[in-house]
């Protein structure tokens, strides 16, 4: 039996490509880019394949797109990092969507039949042309990139700006800009959103309009509870003590799976979702918590993220964004797929 577990709440990624279809009233282009994000490719992808609101899938290089052909995934993949010289057979033999994102890459592309999109620099200073507007027959779609989309002015800049390079361009079936939190703006003459957090039910903020369910749920399993007295130091470096008697739990889970060290002393993981705060510093393979008066035991599990705790609150904690914590969960990990929190498994590694 796995030692961690990532569940994977298949009707709720659904749910959330519907709600984040019903607010745009587009279809969505789904971003699975870094693994999907850490949730893992594999099983998001062949989710996603069967849902009817999902336009396309997009991830960051060649390489990622060929593992999704390989897996047996249909729909368009939109390769976003550009092209490099020496990745065209690839982006032909596997069907893959180059975006492009500086002349060198069209440079790259030249005399062969396939679609491509373009990209453009409107405030992100990342990738992206600039003045330059690419005019090839083989353009089927334009996209941009919001920097700051909590900041309203200046995303209502960069939209401004955005719209301007649309009006060069005829019809095209892909005109895209929103992201996750970007839906907001309602771009109206945009024709999809690229999304990719709020899939997972991480809010891009607070407030955000849009129902999303939680997809994830982290737990790691118990593998040693002893009773220590007052006054006993804990992990490496001795930066917490026992302030009395207790009960503490050893955890299978470490910074090598994605339990970042800064939460040390200061986050709280669930057991039967009673709060128990980590104790001392976090080590590479193993976090100790406080278990006094649960009755836990070895065996039992923890729960990282789920109901009572989200990747995001985890990350504000850590002073860092929830993309980090999840793009660094460890592919010892296990991952399961399953109908609903609690339900039977429907996917697993094998």
């Amino acid at each position: 039996m796995s030692r961690a577990v990532l569940f994977i709440d298949r009707d709720a990624l659904y749910e959330n490509v519907k709600n984040l279809y019903l607010f745009s009233k587009k279809p969505i282009i789904a971003v699975v880019k870094a693994d999907a994000y850490g949730v893992g490719a594999t099983y998001v992808a062949n989710i996603l394949e069967q849902v009817e609101e999902v336009s396309a899938l997009a991830v960051a290089c060649v390489e990622e797109g060929v593992e999704l052909r390989r897996l047996g995934i249909k729909k368009k993949i939109l390769v976003l990092g550009g092209v490099l010289k020496g990745e065209e057979r690839a982006l032909v033999e596997y069907k893959l969507t180059p975006v492009v994102s500086h002349v060198e890459h069209l440079k790259a592309l030249e005399g062969l039949n396939l679609h491509i999109q373009v990209k453009y620099d409107t405030g992100m200073g990342r990738l992206g042309f600039l003045e330059d507007v690419a005019q090839d027959s083989r353009v089927e779609g334009i996209l941009s990139h919001l920097s700051s989309p909590l900041e309203e002015d200046f995303s209502l800049l960069q939209i401004e700006r955005f719209r301007k390079i649309v009006s060069l361009y005829g019809s095209l079936p892909y005109i895209h800009m929103e992201s996750s939190a970007g839906v907001v703006y309602r771009v109206p003459f945009t024709t999809h959103i690229r999304v990719g957090l709020a899939l997972y039910g991480e809010k891009p903020f607070p407030a955000y309009p849009i129902e999303l369910k939680r997809v994830l749920r982290l737990r790691a399993r118990i593998i040693s509870v002893k009773k220590l007295p007052a006054g006993f130091p804990i992990s490496y470096s001795r930066t917490y003590t026992t302030e009395g008697p207790a009960e503490v739990g050893v955890i299978a889970f470490g910074y090598a799976d994605g339990l970042m060290k800064s939460l040390s002393n200061k986050a709280y993981l669930y057991y039967k979702d009673k709060p128990v705060r980590i104790l001392g510093n976090i080590t590479m393979d193993m976090t100790m918590v406080d278990l006094t008066n649960t009755g836990a035991g070895v065996g039992d599990w923890v729960d990282l993220v789920g109901e009572l705790q989200s990747f995001s609150d985890l990350a504000k904690l850590a002073g860092t964004i929830p993309y980090e914590l999840m793009t660094n969960l460890s592919k010892r990990i296990e991952r399961r797929v399953v109908c609903g929190i609690g339900c039977e498994i429907l996917q697993e590694n094998s």
